[in-house]
């Protein structure tokens, strides 16, 4: 699930140039307070918008792959300690993925977010745990040979980290706590393929691997239940052998969704299988060649059907690529005090306004409209001829205008001045001992014209002195 912003910034006055006339009500010189931010939530998110996000946020991909599959692996290793249901797990793992998508990763650390994005997730699916408790049972798992109590006075300043990043994890959640629940969908899909025998509901307890498997890549922000519960019902069978052709030439339109679909989120979950197989349930239980081999047939049947890998992929984005960020630290530890530090900063949003969420997107836009029509200036812009006089030509003749003037003829660089002769009233007294005083060049201290000075009691021409 991803989240949509709309800006309501105040439009200023601007005044009108050339032949534009204003016709909006600010050119009365008033204008309303303005709105503020807009936010509102999209249930589903495509592929491209994902991978814009990430560019976005400047972040490293081999880091941001592996904090989505250890926050994921955490939140489900801290729920089962705390004996929490599946739908705990399944709203956990996408406000962590919404979180991650929202905010930049370099003001928290990805252990604080998938503690507090639990922490949420029991409130919301009523399944009540105080923050020491997840604090604790984090701890327990982390430090098996120290096990401590939820009163330990170890968890006050975590505690107040959790909470203060709870408010971080709503905030990106635009308020708007929907989950969806593929389990009961893929119940019914294997109860209708396979009845209710035991061969059945051990088929059921694979998918079910699978299916907390999924939860771990983006398919869920990118289809709806049905197309999640359906792809996991037929990776199972493709995967396990089990019942291969029954859930192969199932008609996904009897279940709303259709083939395209289907094969998108089955590639995602085979992704992680090949590439990830140790840290999932199913890829421990089966060969990962099984997996390769699965993949190969799927993306088979694509290029025979002529479908993309991705649906509503942006083409723009596909030539450029996506770009390649710089690197971004992560840290492990939940009670350092960088993600202490980090759960206080505030984007550049803050300076934008009050902040305002709201549900229906069609409001948004309701209000954005009424909004404009005070504050938007309008341009209305017309055609004009206007007759401009030709002054008449000058038809005299060259003659007797006179001779035409000519350009002055370059004469080179201007010639340097001559060097400039020292200046002083007295020149430095020699150290010569000789006893004429001389008469020829300049006075007692002066200098001779050949810039020698003289180092004798004469000036220039006696002395005896030396240079």
């Amino acid at each position: 699930m991803a989240m949509e912003d709309t800006p309501m910034d105040d439009v200023s006055d601007t005044d009108g140039a050339g032949a534009s006339v204003s016709l909006s009500a600010s050119a009365a010189g008033f204008v309303g307070p303005p709105l503020g931010v807009l936010k509102s939530g999209r249930q589903y998110i495509h592929e491209s918008d994902i991978r814009a996000k990430l560019a976005k946020l400047d972040t490293d991909f081999s880091r941001d792959e592996a904090a989505r599959l250890g926050g994921i692996q955490l939140i489900d290793d801290v729920r089962n300690a705390l004996q929490l249901p599946i739908v705990t797990y399944i709203a956990a793992c996408g406000y962590y993925h919404r979180f991650r998508l929202e905010t930049d990763t370099k003001a928290y650390q990805w252990t604080d977010a998938a503690l507090a994005c639990l922490f949420v997730a029991c409130k919301s699916e009523d399944t009540l745990k105080k923050s020491r408790d997840i604090l604790c049972a984090n701890h327990n798992l982390k430090s098996p040979d120290r096990i401590t109590t939820p009163d330990d006075k170890i968890f006050d300043q975590s505690s107040k980290m959790l909470i203060g990043l709870e408010r971080r994890v709503i905030e990106a959640l635009r308020f708007d706590f929907q989950v969806r629940n593929p389990f009961k969908m893929l119940a019914k899909i294997v109860k209708a393929v396979l009845g209710s025998d035991a061969n059945a509901t051990s088929f059921f307890v694979d998918a079910w691997k699978v299916g907390v498997d999924m939860y771990k890549t983006f398919a869920p922000l990118k289809h709806a239940t049905f197309t999640c519960a359906f792809a996991v019902a037929r990776l199972t069978a493709l995967a396990t052998g089990r019942s291969e052709d029954a859930f192969t030439d199932l008609d996904p339109t009897e279940f709303y969704t259709c083939e395209e679909w289907v094969a998108e989120v089955m590639l995602d979950v085979l992704d992680l299988y090949t590439h990830h197989y140790r840290s999932t349930l199913m890829g421990q239980e089966i060969n990962p060649q099984t997996f390769i081999e699965v993949k190969i047939k799927v993306n088979q049947r694509l290029e025979a059907a002529h479908i993309p890998r991705y649906q509503n992929f942006c083409g723009e984005c596909a030539r450029e690529g996506f770009p390649s960020p710089s690197s971004t630290g992560s840290a492990q530890t939940p009670t350092s005090p960088a993600g202490l530090n980090g759960t206080t900063v505030r984007g550049s949003k803050g300076q934008e306004g009050t902040f305002r969420f709201i549900f229906d997107a069609e409001e948004v836009h309701r209000e954005r409209a009424a909004y404009d029509k005070h504050t938007k200036d309008e341009w209305e812009e017309w055609e004009e001829e206007v007759e401009e006089s030709i002054p008449e030509r000058d038809n005299r003749r060259r003659a007797d205008l006179g001779p035409e003037p000519r350009a002055p003829r370059d004469l080179g660089p201007e010639p340097r001045a001559p060097p400039r002769e020292p200046r002083g009233t007295r020149g430095s007294r020699g150290r010569g001992r000789g006893r004429g005083r001389g008469r020829g060049g300049h006075d007692r201290g002066g200098h001779d014209g050949s810039w020698h000075r003289g180092r004798g009691r004469g000036g220039g021409g006696g002395g005896g002195g030396y240079y």
